[in-house]
């Protein structure tokens, strides 16, 4: 029984000691995010590049912390949910997201959390997008220093800044 606390013991004590960091953009060998999210582990950083990033709707589906650097543009093109966050203890901060589809049904905007939990959504720039952040079934999420700007015209065409 010891030997079985000391291992647990271990590998939560290891498990920061093992993570690594995965940078994207033009000059590195990984240029996709969802690329980087895909080779990435639980515990592992994603590091975005400044540039345009035209991906659809990227997914993280597992704990991760996705950093921008100089502010990169993730653009939704009016037709997709620009982040779908699928996982519990993710930290993503420092993007600028637009242009984020519309639909009444579906709710697609900026970035949409999908029963998550603990999770920081700091220092974004949403930008023309039909809802800002969307919680949806989240627990303990830390939402801070964001700034949100829409332009609809007509209500029906603006969803919420933040949605809980």
């Amino acid at each position: 029984m010891k030997l079985l606390i000391f291992a647990v013991i271990l590998l939560h004590v290891s498990f920061p000691l093992c993570s690594k960091t995965i940078h994207v953009g033009a000059g590195f060998p990984v240029r996709q995010i969802q690329a980087a999210i895909r080779q990435a582990h639980a515990g592992d950083t994603v590091m975005v590049h400044g540039g345009v990033y035209k991906e659809g709707n990227l997914l993280i589906d597992k704990s991760l912390v996705v950093l921008g650097k100089n502010y990169p543009v993730l653009d939704g093109q009016k037709k997709f949910e620009v982040v779908s966050i699928k996982a519990n203890q993710v930290v993503f901060d420092g993007f600028r997201v637009q242009h984020s589809g519309f639909a009444s049904l579906d709710d697609p905007g900026a970035i949409k959390v999908y029963n998550g939990h603990h999770l920081t959504i700091s220092n974004n720039i949403l930008e023309d997008n039909f809802f800002g952040i969307y919680i949806q079934y989240g627990k303990n999420c830390l939402i801070k220093n964001n700034q949100i700007r829409a332009y609809g015209k007509e209500e029906q065409q603006i969803g919420n800044g933040i949605h809980c």
